[in-house]
């Protein structure tokens, strides 16, 4: 009972901490935008040259190029002088936290967070507020479980009350985002279940204070819509689930892959780089301002029908491509605005499509609107549950969650482990959080060798081995670590597929390098004779999942290869065992 007492009390606490924290985060928000949008366009333009035509264009358009540039580079030097953790989506940072940072984040974290975000979203940076939210008031929530001295765990419980009481707060939306603070932190159907009830007490706290400030009025508004379906209309969103998941695909992939492969390998300062993805996007804005900012009045009229359809297409990807500029170059803003307006575009686009082949079945296009936002981040961010709730809350949608189940599942799992928050891990087990939680009694009495399958063949690598043969190797093979050994056979390293991929794009490296080039030297090993647990250990802890093992009298002479998925089935397997000898003796 005092557990219950003392968890009501934080919850609340931290709720109304947050509550203050989204307000504030929202006026600076609104005092950016306005210094950017307007005050700035008066200091440079005087309102008469504002509409004075320059190749067809008003002077007042020109500024679009320079201004998210302008933000970019005030953002990149405030956090990559102060708080470099504090770049990116946010989320991501507080998935972080939870898993491998005990929950604690720096003091600063939240004021630059706050500072930097306001900059990026006010200047026109296609980013939103849930990231940013998510790491304010998580930083917050960390801070106080610093002052009560907390322990780890429950440090990290407070973390999540945190985010979900600020993201409940600023997007009207307590259930929604008290699922979603402890969902979002596992890329398959797991949540952090010690987390939800202080998450939901956090979040309807927070909400209250901010709706007691900015009013109860929904962020977008929708018509009324029917919520009875036929099974034709069903079958129509469950493609449009597929669609999804396509699209999501290509919005992941180009996200990373331009941080990876462009803004990653430029010859200069982190500092700069905000600013140049601002300048790109300022181009792009220039013919397609709708992209600047979080996108609310566009998703409004995509709702409201007063988008063409072929806009509505363009905008799918130059959304992309705006908010790819924005975030991976290292500005400062969150995933989830962005992710909606991709969604509800595609979803208006798809909806008008299928009411002109089907006119017989009268669908709504704006239905498609409100599933696609639903549906399309559900898949992209791995989280079915609270994406739907989330959307029907910003809405008032109720009426749709049947659709929106259908595409959010289909989207979900079509993309399997492909997610926009890369700090995901797949489930609790992954968890260097849960390190220990995973049945250690049972896994302390197992050993090894009653863990590694009879007939498993490793494949090792010797280390002469040249890079295309090595590319060969791994093609027909299940292994996703290799052995590097000597002409003895004894273990010099191990090669890891992202070891690999670090090298395949270097397609001029690839007749130079050989497997002892770009082996790890310092390899993690374990015995015949430790037990299940020592090896999940090692496993959590270096982030791998497999794991040499050796002989107890000769540490560089390999037996074989132990996966975590040999831990899982023996675990599993044990299990049943202890299951039908008790029902045995019952």
């Amino acid at each position: 009972m005092k557990w219950v007492w003392r968890w009501i009390f934080l919850g609340v606490l931290i709720g109304v901490i947050s509550g203050f924290g989204a307000i504030l985060f929202n006026f600076l928000l609104q005092r950016g935008t306005q210094f950017f949008t307007k005050d700035l366009l008066t200091l440079f333009l005087p309102e008469k040259l504002q509409e004075f035509s320059l190749w067809g264009f008003p002077l007042s358009r020109w500024m679009i190029l320079w201004v998210p540039a302008l933000g970019g580079l005030f953002s990149g030097l405030l956090i990559f002088r102060f708080a470099p953790e504090a770049g990116g989506a946010g989320v991501n940072a507080m998935i972080e936290d939870f898993h491998r940072g005990k929950g604690v984040v720096r003091k600063r974290v939240p004021v630059i967070k706050m500072i930097a975000s306001a900059i990026t979203i006010g200047s026109g940076g296609s980013a939103g507020k849930q990231g940013p939210i998510a790491q304010i008031c998580s930083g917050l929530a960390s801070f106080l479980s610093s002052l009560l001295k907390m322990d780890d765990r429950d440090r990290r419980i407070m973390l999540l009350a945190g985010a979900a009481g600020g993201i409940g707060a600023i997007f009207k939306a307590p259930l929604g985002a008290a699922l979603f603070a402890t969902e979002v932190l596992y890329r398959r159907t797991e949540f952090e279940f010690e987390g939800i009830i202080p998450s939901i007490l956090s979040s309807i706290v927070a909400y209250t204070v901010f709706t007691l400030y900015y009013g109860w009025e929904t962020i977008l508004h929708i018509p009324r819509l029917s919520p009875i379906l036929a099974p034709s209309e069903l079958l129509i969103y469950g493609v449009f689930g597929i669609f999804c998941a396509a699209i999501g695909f290509l919005y992941i992939h180009f996200f990373y892959g331009i941080r990876d492969r462009f803004f990653n390998r430029l010859p200069f300062s982190k500092l700069f780089k905000p600013a140049l993805g601002g300048f790109m996007l300022g181009i792009l804005a220039f013919f397609l301002p709708q992209v600047l900012g979080v996108g609310y009045d566009s998703i409004q009229s995509a709702i409201d029908g007063n988008l063409t359809l072929w806009m509505m297409l363009v905008l799918v990807f130059a959304k992309i491509f705006a908010t790819s500029f924005t975030i991976s170059s290292g500005g400062s803003g969150g995933i989830f605005a962005p992710s909606l307006f991709i969604g509800s575009m595609l979803g208006g686009f798809y909806g008008r499509v299928c009411s002109t082949l089907f006119p017989e079945l009268l669908l709504n296009p704006s239905g498609f609107v409100l599933v696609g936002m639903g549906g399309f981040f559900a898949g992209v961010a791995k989280v079915p549950i609270a994406s739907l709730i989330m959307v029907a809350e910003m809405t008032g949608g109720y009426s749709l969650i049947v659709p929106m189940m259908i595409v959010s599942i289909i989207s979900y799992l079509l993309l399997g482990e492909t997610s926009l928050y890369e700090k995901q891990v797949s489930t609790r087990i992954d968890s260097p959080a849960h390190v220990g939680d995973f049945s250690v009694d049972l896994l302390d009495h197992i050993s090894v060798k009653e863990a590694l399958p009879p007939d498993r063949k490793v494949e090792a690598v010797p280390e002469g081995m040249q890079f295309e043969e090595i590319l060969q190797l791994i093609v027909h093979s299940n292994q996703n670590n290799f052995p590097v050994v000597d002409q003895n056979g004894r273990l010099k390293g191990i090669l890891s597929l992202t070891d690999i991929r670090r090298v395949m794009f270097e397609r001029e490296l690839h007749k130079l390098v050989i497997a002892k080039d770009i082996a790890v030297e310092e390899v993690l090993t374990v015995r015949l004779e430790d037990n299940l647990n020592t090896a999940l250990k090692k496993m959590t802890e270096a982030e791998i999942r497999e794991l040499p093992v050796v002989s107890k009298e000769d540490p560089q002479k390999i037996i074989s290869m132990l996966s975590r998925k040999d831990i899982i089935r023996t675990y599993h397997d044990q299990i049943e065992r202890i299951k039908k000898g008790r029902l045995g003796q019952s």
